[in-house]
């Protein structure tokens, strides 16, 4: 009996996972189905951008879905938030976790002096919101990702923002305080902020740059809250930021006598070995290019892999997944 051997390289990759599993580590899965267990809702904001897209291209990268699955999308132009609910109602199956936004439509309608959260376009919108969660509590979603819009730009959404102003912190105290599905929170105003001009082109959707910058945000918001339960296991972020430019190659191999990896970067390194619990179960250090045997990762099972290099001021931390499993020749 031989293991698989999982390779990998490049900056901030993670190691391909098998997608056979064995009993032994049936506990932690290894990809979220992006298909059955996720779905994006909403209306243009997500419909007409690239958002999908990239929450695709950061999970694939991630190791948390399948390298040629898809999130599934079921949000679409214009709607209104009693329309974001029947698309809910229609996905089949339902999702386990939604990603969601909703309002936008239903608060262009101004609103007549005194403006309070009272004005009608306010109040049936967070009335319709209510009437929205309580369709995915019941649907069986464990999470939802609720977000808050960017500020609109421009007087012609004017109205907009300011029964966004009033809506929003409603939404956000229904958030806090339901228990299914648990729902977590994202402002996207401080993630657009000094960039609306390069992020949105007609002052509300985003640009392909906006779209970007709005799943990074989301992505690690659910890699920060664990959104997708990944039981026993951890997504990491690469921070390479003061690396850019630099070439870095670290290659992962699995034979009978455990895990090998190979640094081929310069500077001084040090590699970690965990557990899925996060126990450590190895270290080595060394500097400029080497290849190290980690023995005590010879089991079937989920391991991360730590590596951390420092090449003068720079420093780069990477992370990844490896799910080791048996298979007969």
């Amino acid at each position: 009996m031989n293991l698989r051997t999982l390779i990998t390289s490049g900056i901030g990759t993670f190691a391909l996972l098998s997608m056979a599993t064995t009993s032994a580590v049936s506990a932690a899965p290894t990809y979220i189905d992006a298909t059955n267990d996720v779905a994006i809702n909403g209306e243009s904001f997500f419909g007409a951008s690239n958002i999908r897209d990239e929450l695709t291209r950061l999970a694939r990268r991630d190791s948390v879905i399948a390298p040629t699955a898809t999130f599934r999308q079921i949000a679409v132009s214009g709607a209104l938030i009693a329309q974001i609910q029947g698309y809910y109602k229609n996905a089949t199956p339902k999702p386990k976790f939604v990603i969601s936004d909703g309002g936008g439509n239903d608060l262009m309608t101004a609103c007549t002096a005194p403006i309070t959260a009272e004005c009608p376009a306010v109040k049936n919108t967070f009335n319709a919101v209510k009437v929205l969660f309580d369709s995915m509590a019941t649907g069986g979603t464990k999470k939802v990702l609720w977000m808050r819009y960017p500020d609109p730009q421009g007087t012609s959404w004017a109205a907009l923002k300011t029964n966004q102003d009033l809506f929003n912190p409603l939404v956000k105290s229904l958030c806090d305080t339901i228990k299914l599905p648990k729902c977590v929170w994202i402002d996207l105003r401080p993630v657009w902020a000094e960039n609306y001009s390069s992020y949105t082109s007609d002052g509300i959707h985003p640009t392909n740059a906006g779209g970007t910058a709005t799943a990074e945000a989301f992505w690690k918001v659910i890699v920060d809250s664990n959104f997708f339960d990944l039981s026993g296991t951890v997504v990491a972020l690469t921070h390479a930021a003061s690396v850019a430019n630099s070439a870095s190659t670290i290659r992962m191999t699995t034979s009978a006598t455990g895990l090998h990896v190979r640094i081929a970067d310069a500077g001084s390194h040090t590699v970690l070995v965990n557990d899925a619990s996060g126990r450590e179960l190895a270290r080595r250090q060394g500097t400029g290019a080497a290849e190290y045997r980690f023995a005590e990762a010879n089991k079937p099972g989920l391991y991360f892999v730590r590596v951390i290099v420092k090449d003068g001021s720079a420093k780069r931390e990477t992370v990844r997944r490896v799910l080791i499993n048996p298979r007969a020749d």
